[in-house]
């Protein structure tokens, strides 16, 4: 017993060593599209034929062994959905930052476009890059194409919401821009607080789901190593069925739990069609 926990516990060390390593995506927050698919198959066949492994070792029942397969080789996916959205996360926060740091800007007597360009260099780490992009479109295209064209590259209610005001102002000629930026900037503000608990409670009940979802697992596989005789009619075949079944029924209210915990997505102001035709993504 103490060797196949052993086992057990070296399998699962590596499962998060090649979980971390092949999928982490810190060092390059804004990849291409399809430019992960690579790691993540590799990383979902490695997760996955550890996990059934894992699975074996501890179990030996066929049934857990390919469900630990076909949730080892999804565990890649899952953990870089996670980690694009704590990124969509993080852009929201900074779309509050810019608004308010154009609102001192335009007060210091600067114009957006002026603005614009400094917060390319000193603003929000997370949306440095769309910002660099934005002030070379803009001096290019125009400021409400360039702004249309953030817009749409950040897919966020509350770039929508920044993107569509200074574009309205500036077709319309404004004069009282700073005042409009005040409003805007803490409405927007106000949003992403609303945003950030919604997240934080989401992140609790997602914990939760996990904790419900992997006790029978790990109750039953208690059992198998302490007391294996009490689980020898899921040897056959009708037992292995049944564990099936159960598998299955713990899946889906797993996914309930999440689609119930889920927060209402925010109504985006633009369309999320990706813009065309010179677009240096």
């Amino acid at each position: 017993m103490t060797a196949t926990l052993a086992v057990g516990g070296l399998t699962g060390l590596g499962l998060l060593l090649v979980v971390n390593g092949l999928t982490r995506p810190a060092t390059r927050p804004r990849d291409r599209p399809g430019s992960t698919r690579l790691p993540r198959l590799v990383a979902g066949a490695a997760v996955g034929l550890l996990a059934g492994l894992a699975a074996w070792v501890l179990s030996g029942w066929p049934v857990l062994t390919l469900a630990a397969l076909a949730g080892g080789a999804l565990l890649p996916g899952a953990w870089l959905s996670r980690a694009d959205v704590r990124g969509q996360a993080d852009r929201s926060e900074a779309v509050a930052e810019v608004a308010a740091s154009l609102r001192d800007a335009v007060r210091g007597g600067l114009g957006v476009t002026e603005a614009l360009g400094g917060l390319a260099r000193w603003g929000p780490p997370a949306l440095r890059e769309e910002l660099a992009e934005l002030a070379a479109d803009a001096s290019v295209l125009g400021l409400g194409e360039a702004l249309d064209r953030f817009a749409r590259r950040l897919a966020d209610p509350l770039a929508d919401l920044l993107a569509t005001t200074l574009a309205l102002n500036h077709r319309l000629g404004g004069r009282n821009l700073s005042e409009v930026l005040d409003d805007l900037a803490a409405a927007i503000r106000a949003e992403a607080q609303t945003l950030r608990e919604l997240r934080a409670r989401q992140a609790q009940q997602r914990l939760s789901a996990k904790f419900v979802a992997a006790a029978p697992v790990v109750i039953l596989l208690v059992i198998r190593q302490t007391n294996p005789d009490y689980l020898t009619p899921f040897h056959t075949l009708t037992g292995q069925g049944v564990l099936a079944l159960a598998l299955l029924l713990v899946v889906a209210g797993y996914a309930a739990m999440l689609r119930l915990a889920r927060p209402p997505a925010g109504t985006r102001l633009l369309p999320s069609t990706p813009p065309t035709g010179g677009d240096r993504r």
